[in-house]
C-alpha cells in the first residue's frame, strides 16, 4: 500500500539519517504506524514546517489503522503519521 506523506522537516531529517546507516525508510514508517497507539498519540500542534513529500510503501494493516484512527480523531492521516513518527523516534530511536 502506498502512502504519500509530507513529513515535518525534523522527522524527515532524522529518518533519512537512520536510513543511511540501518535500512529502509518505508520499513521505519510502517513500524512506527504499527507500534504506536494511534488513538492516543499526542497530535503535533500547528505547522512545524514541512519537507517535500515522500511516498512510503506500508502494510495494509498499517494503512487501515492510520486511516481509521485519523477519521475517528478528525485529523488528517499525514498529521497523525507525523505525530506517530515523532513519538516513535522519541522512544528507543532517539537521535
Amino acid at each position: 500500500m502506498r502512502l504519500f506523506l509530507r513529513l515535518t522537516t525534523e522527522l524527515n531529517d532524522r529518518l533519512r539519517t537512520m536510513t543511511r546507516y540501518h535500512g529502509e525508510l518505508s520499513r521505519y514508517i510502517d513500524e512506527a504506524l504499527t507500534a504506536s497507539d494511534l488513538e492516543a498519540v499526542e497530535l503535533l500542534s500547528g505547522d512545524p514546517g514541512r519537507s517535500r513529500g515522500i511516498t512510503a510503501v506500508i502494510s495494509h494493516s498499517a494503512n487501515d489503522r492510520l486511516r481509521c484512527a485519523a477519521k475517528q480523531r478528525g485529523c488528517t492521516a499525514t498529521a497523525l503519521a507525523n505525530s506517530a513518527l515523532k513519538e516513535w523516534l522519541g522512544g528507543k530511536h532517539a537521535a
